[in-house]
């Protein structure tokens, strides 16, 4: 099983939120949440992950963490009853690392029900399976805290498309996505920010509603 890899970044999507990582001339493609994509680095720099191989008779799928506690959390995700790989994800995207654990912790149902996938029930089993089972879990690295804030200015016609495409694919309804990146817009300060920077952004505003 593959556990951590380390090499050249060869591909960085976020639309499908996958990274392809060069290690000794193989490409690895990784799938993240879209938190972990902010701390992965450009195209043809080189990148570390801890990975989960997660193998079913018809797949074998790499999932990869910007940390160890991030990948410990997925693991514990998986443990609870009929939430699977694509779920656990799901809900690692859906708030900075910190964040989510404080709300798992807390029992904040609310917020996980905001999460494109994650019904009522599923909230509820989450927060039931992993009530006091979220020792050991502390907040990610720095590297893996969303990147800096843009210089001010509009993001293009294009990048706010693209951002659009990205959520709507993640399961997020597009008068929503529309009103979030609107919102992002009137701030002014989304000049140079990068696609994924945008998609946080924009899921931070998705969440707070």
């Amino acid at each position: 099983m593959i556990g951590w890899l380390s090499g050249q970044v060869l591909i960085r999507d976020p639309r499908s939120a996958t990274v392809t990582v060069d290690v000794g001339g193989v490409g690895y493609e990784v799938r993240v949440s879209i938190q972990t994509l902010g701390s992965i680095p450009a195209v043809g720099e080189r990148c570390e992950l801890w990975i989960h191989t997660h193998v079913r008779e018809d797949i074998i799928a790499l999932f990869g963490f910007a940390s160890a506690a991030e990948r410990e959390l997925f693991l514990r995700l998986l443990g609870v009853p009929k939430v699977g790989p694509k779920n656990a994800i799901a809900v690692l995207g859906g708030l900075p690392f910190g964040e989510l654990v404080t709300c798992l912790a807390a029992g904040e149902q609310g917020k996980l029900e905001k999460i494109p996938g994650i019904g009522k029930k599923t909230a509820e089993q989450i927060l039931l399976s992993l009530k006091g089972k979220l020792d050991g879990l502390v907040p990610a690295e720095p590297g893996a805290e969303a990147p800096a804030e843009a210089a001010a200015g509009d993001p293009s016609d294009a990048l706010v498309a693209e951002a659009k495409e990205v959520l709507v694919g993640l399961g997020w309804r597009a008068r929503e996505v529309d009103a979030a990146l609107g919102r992002l817009a009137a701030t002014g300060d989304l000049g140079d920010a990068s696609l994924d920077e945008v998609v946080r952004r924009a899921l931070g505003q998705l969440m707070e509603r």
